[in-house]
């Protein structure tokens, strides 16, 4: 039987360990970014990426360097021992490739997630949700609440809402503050 839970600090540990030449590469120029991504697959217990999968990985290339560069974080990730064979991650991993990185991929840079010993925690969490597993140690509600405190999507996304709102309240509070203005004035002429 397969493990439902996988170790975050083993996935940090990882990321920490992630070569500079990911990070730094011309991923048009110095990683055939198709074949690392089928070479995950295989890893993982799959077969060759479907023709669908090879075109929306052709269009990361085209349009999102960075987000690639995330896909290949997540591969690096993936060539972990404790992934080898997991074809139940197979599904989670590809719709994670897909679409799952857009997010990030538009608001934040892979290099982050390397340096930073939080965004690492996050990278893993991310990994850990994607392919439908729990953090070793963690119930649902503790991983989470645990992936909400550090998801930067979510987080900027709140700052950005609170901007807004406090944007709103100001334009209120000035149209408030207009209107008693006037009734003041209005009040005063009739007088």
């Amino acid at each position: 039987m397969e493990s439902t839970a996988l170790s975050v600090p083993l996935l940090m540990r990882r990321l920490a360990e992630c070569p500079p030449d990911l990070l730094e590469a011309d991923l048009k120029k110095d990683f055939v970014p198709l074949a690392v991504i089928q070479d995950v697959f295989f890893h993982l217990g799959g077969g060759a990426l479907s023709a669908d999968m090879r075109k929306s990985i052709d269009n990361q290339i085209k349009h999102s360097a960075e987000e690639l560069r995330f896909g290949l974080l997540m591969g690096f990730l993936l060539m972990d021992p404790v992934f080898k064979d997991r074809k139940d991650c197979l599904s989670g991993v590809e719709a994670l490739l897909r679409t799952g990185l857009m997010s990030l991929g538009s608001v934040a840079k892979a290099r982050d997630f390397v340096a930073s010993t939080e965004r690492r925690e996050e990278l893993g969490r991310l990994l850990i949700a994607a392919v439908g597993l729990l953090p070793e140690g963690e119930s649902k509600a503790e991983a989470k609440s645990r992936w909400e405190s550090l998801d930067t999507v979510r987080r900027l996304e709140l700052m950005h809402q609170a901007a807004a709102m406090r944007k709103r309240q100001e334009e209120l509070r000035k149209a408030k503050e207009r209107k008693a203005a006037e009734e003041a004035a209005s009040k005063w002429s009739r007088e």
